[in-house]
């Protein structure tokens, strides 16, 4: 049964019954004075336009078609992370996908999205992995929701509608906000079909350090994720800041479709930067933040909203915080072309983050439900991502559609499950002959499909097996040793390790 533990309740529960639901109150740049965003011109400066080329290095087939994805990197760096993409693209392949990897060399977002077109329309992608520094598209708009003038901001729904019109035919000038007929290379306005096809995710440690040695790491990661290594314990911790506590158990109850165990902390004399360390300390392994930003830090308010504090982007790196994902309520957070920005923070330290979803600008995430229920449901990040676009898209969309959401960003492997991993199941097999002690009714093989295992069995010692069970928790591992004494009856799946392609077979165990 889903449920979850409210702080600050009472205040909550009095705000609900004596006020009307209006607007969500707007997200708002809240950095440093002076600190502001940077510019389209400036990005260009720094990372001109190229000729655009790609190579095919790698493509996996897998017997089960869960669906088609494919791999871009960065050619600049791809011979730094070959090993790691190779992992990534045969853990792909043993979850059921047909796999593609590319090097990209210079190009411009056009030339980048055609590409995409192309995978689309002949060879049926689903989704789409970005690693390193790949072009990148910008949006404008003369005035930001009507109130904070004009806006520009790095946009990936560019790559994932690829049958819209994307159209550029108005320029800013820096006269007012407002713009006029003139071409400057930042799109301003879309029309057609506007519904996206595919979905994106993107690796890019934008002056976070080094890059190679930060994607190797997160890789790392990424793969030890996929194994049960480092999936935290599926609890949330959703972290509402003061203009929002209204809306705190409406999103709450969302984020609960995917974890029952959802703690919730909207109370505007608690929320605050020396709170929210103490709530990042403890394991879990979503973490939904709601606080005005910049993409190098949080703003809490505290004393009744009379006093302030930061919490600096660079301590997800120095603390490190024990949390897979993060959806990111927070402006600019995730604007990948400013150095240091949070959202990549959270993915790129050290130990636990693999994904982060939030805004290039000043906007987020709203209604939740529809990226929280394909999670629930055990789809995968970039599906619930794509899900959830699709629904803000569905019979078009409005200006305020576009202040809100049109710098939504998902951050990391878009191929990767909150709800954990189960690999694909290998029927029937060349296997190793096993010896142990079986029921009356058991195979002499006990890795061929549906056998009923009893007792305690061994494998040869060159055999190196991991048993998961049905929810894809690693239960067993070994390599030299009997297995399975302490395995409780039901069904299993058995990963050997040592054998090309990697076998997984079902295994019911009666004790």
């Amino acid at each position: 049964m889903r449920k979850f533990i409210m702080i600050g309740i009472f205040a909550i529960t009095s705000l609900l019954s004596g006020a009307q639901q209006d607007e969500v109150k707007l997200l708002r740049w809240e950095g440093p004075p002076g600190s502001k965003p940077g510019t389209f011109k400036e990005w260009n400066v720094s990372h001109p336009y190229k000729t655009f080329s790609t190579e095919l290095t790698k493509k996996l087939s897998a017997q089960h078609k869960a669906g088609k994805v494919v791999i871009l990197v960065d050619s600049t760096i791809a011979s730094s992370i070959t090993n790691e993409v190779n992992q990534l693209m045969s853990n792909l392949q043993q979850e059921g996908y047909t796999v593609s990897s590319y090097n990209i060399a210079g190009g411009t977002p056009e030339n980048l999205r055609s590409f995409l077109k192309g995978l689309y329309d002949n060879d049926n992608i689903e989704g789409a992995l970005f690693i390193g520094d790949l072009p990148v598209a910008w949006f404008q708009i003369e005035n930001d929701y009507g109130t904070y003038g004009y806006a520009e901001w790095p946009m990936d729904l560019f790559y994932m509608d690829l049958n819209g019109d994307w159209i550029d035919t108005m320029k800013y000038y820096a006269v007012g906000d407002s713009l006029a007929p003139g071409k400057d290379s930042i799109y301003d306005a879309h029309s057609g079909d506007v519904n996206p096809e595919i979905y994106v995710g993107r690796l890019t440690p934008t002056g976070i350090g080094n890059d190679t040695l930060l994607i190797k790491n997160y890789f790392a990661k990424d793969n030890a994720y996929r194994h049960h290594s480092i999936e935290l314990q599926h609890r949330a911790l959703v972290y509402v800041e003061d203009d929002w506590h209204y809306w705190a158990p409406e999103w709450a109850g969302d984020v609960s479709l995917l974890y029952d165990d959802t703690l919730v902390v909207a109370d505007s004399n608690i929320t605050a930067v020396t709170d929210y360390r103490v709530r990042l300390d403890t394991v879990r392994a979503w973490v939904s933040v709601f606080a005005h930003s910049w993409p190098g830090g949080h703003v809490f308010y505290y004393n009744n909203h009379a006093s302030y504090d930061y919490y600096y982007a660079s301590e997800y790196t120095s603390q490190n915080p024990p949390a897979n994902f993060y959806n990111l309520f927070a402006c600019s957070f995730a604007r990948y072309t400013e150095s240091g920005y949070g959202g990549g923070r959270t993915i790129f330290n050290q130990s636990y983050g693999v994904g982060a979803i939030g805004s290039t600008k000043t906007g987020s995430m709203l209604d939740f439900y529809y990226f929280y229920l394909p999670l629930s449901q055990g789809k995968t990040m970039g599906e619930a991502f794509k899900d959830w676009f699709y629904y803000i898209t569905s019979g078009g969309v409005s200006f305020d559609d576009i202040c809100w959401h049109y710098g939504m960003t998902l951050l990391g492997d878009p191929f990767l499950k909150p709800k954990g991993h189960i690999i694909a199941i290998e029927e029937k097999s060349q296997l190793p002959v096993v010896s142990g002690q079986w029921s009356a009714n058991a195979s002499p093989n006990p890795f061929v499909s549906k056998t009923v295992v009893s007792g305690e069995w061994s494998v040869d010692s060159k055999t190196k097996i991991q048993i998961y069970d049905i929810s894809g928790k690693l239960v067993e591992e070994t390599k030299n040793t009997t297995i399975g004494k302490n395995l409780k009856s039901g069904i299993y799946f058995v990963k050997i390790n040592d054998y090309k392609p990697v076998k997984i077979v079902k295994m019911n165990c009666f004790k």
